[in-house]
């Protein structure tokens, strides 16, 4: 027992390392180091076989991983055994590994969550600040000329050193709303107003839509509850006067930075050349109707039902994909794929309905909230439950539902 527990630890202290890797990575990338085998996958790995590793003596979490990878390898040995070809499977290998990465952290922390054991909790969040602070640092690096441009043409937005731009956005909203939530729990109301402010400055800096957007609808709606439950008439007049005087300021001032921003010659771009479903969707309609044609035209009818694998999906697209996770996940997986990923989001939201009407786990309001604003993203930017960056924190952020509120968290 004391094996497993230290072993867990050890897994915990190897995710701090996560995005400070993500950086090398980038940075090598970005410099024109191409090894067989990057140093951002090398580590993925490494984090995937301790993850698994920790399931050994509570095989339960083992057996349901295999059998989910086993399952969504099958495309990929039928166009091996089709195509004779072997050299593609490890690439697909690794694309599995991404979209079960989620699942597999989530079956991680939930064991560790529902031990409530305070040491292992402090340094959980420990590691969503730690996280927190390398991933800001990153993007604001563009003000003192260092880091890479979100979109190069134009030198446009900030991603620090990492190399996926994508992922960045779903990154800052999920180990933003963890914090968030917390200060807004312990009743630290100015410190987390502040903190919204500085997360939308964030999102502006990086200048994804996605992001931006994202971070404002979860930071309103995190009070909601909150404010149903507890609203007092003596409230009403701070109320008032923070709508009439701190809302215009804010708005008057996020709308001078907007428009102030390369981003939002970029958008302005957009929305004068492309319909507005297209300007939502960043063209990804047009991907989606795309592959919908190969999907019909190329695709025979057991592939039709369990997909061609991810690296033949890419490769009848002209090496690319949608950029939806939903689409890309039918595609590459076929309805089996599709199903499961479906399932496993009706899952976790009836466990954390349950929980939140029991009031006695705090975040599972955030764990729903959290699973339709990653499904939004998911549909209008994609590379979010495939990001091998934020993949630790989905799964964190859902896990966290199982949290008590007598368990010590910080």
């Amino acid at each position: 027992m004391d094996k497993k527990l230290t072993f867990e630890m050890l897994v915990l202290w190897l995710m701090f390392a996560l995005l400070p890797v993500e950086m090398l990575h980038g940075f090598l990338l970005h410099s024109g180091v191409n090894l067989p085998l990057s140093v951002g996958q090398a580590f993925k790995l490494i984090l995937l076989a301790s993850l698994l590793f920790s399931f050994f003596i509570e095989l339960n979490g083992l057996f349901i991983c295999l059998f989910l990878f086993c399952l969504l390898f099958i495309p990929s040995l039928g166009q091996s055994l089709s195509k004779l070809e072997i050299g593609f499977l490890f690439k697909d290998f690794i694309k599995i590994s991404r979209y079960l990465m989620p699942l597999i952290v989530f079956l991680f922390f939930k064991k560790i969550i529902e031990r409530g054991r305070s040491n292992e909790m402090n340094l959980i969040f420990k590691l969503v600040q730690f996280s927190y602070l390398v991933f800001v640092f990153n993007i604001l690096l563009k003000y003192i000329g260092l880091g890479y441009a979100m979109y190069p043409n134009g030198d446009i937005g900030s991603k620090g050193f990492f190399f996926a731009g994508n992922e960045t956005s779903a990154l800052l909203i999920i180990l933003s709303a963890i914090i968030g939530f917390n200060l807004f729990k312990k009743g630290k109301k100015l410190s987390y107003f502040l903190f919204f402010l500085f997360n939308l400055f964030i999102g502006l800096t990086i200048s994804s839509k996605t992001g931006t957007l994202g971070v404002l609808i979860v930071f309103l709606l995190i009070p909601v509850k909150q404010f149903q439950l507890k609203i007092r008439l003596r409230y009403v007049k701070n109320i008032i006067i923070s709508i009439l005087l701190i809302v215009p300021v804010v708005v008057v001032s996020t709308w001078k930075f907007i428009v102030a921003s390369p981003v939002f010659t970029r958008l302005k771009f957009f929305w004068h050349e492309l319909d507005f479903l297209t300007f939502i969707f960043s063209n990804r309609n047009n991907f989606l109707k795309n592959a919908w044609k190969v999907y019909w035209e190329e695709y025979n009818f057991l592939e039709k039902i369990i997909g061609v694998g991810q690296t033949n999906y890419e490769i009848l697209n002209g090496n690319s994909i949608v950029e939806i996770d939903i689409a890309d996940i039918f595609f590459a997986y076929g309805f089996v794929g599709l199903l499961l990923f479906v399932f496993i989001m009706f899952l976790s939201y009836y466990q954390a309905k349950i929980f939140r009407a029991t009031n006695r786990h705090p975040f599972a309001g955030l764990a729903v909230l959290m699973i339709f604003v990653l499904l939004g993203i998911s549909t209008i930017a994609g590379h979010v439950y495939s990001s091998g960056m934020s993949a630790v924190f989905i799964g964190l952020v859902f896990s966290l539902m199982y949290l008590k509120k007598d368990a010590n968290a910080i």
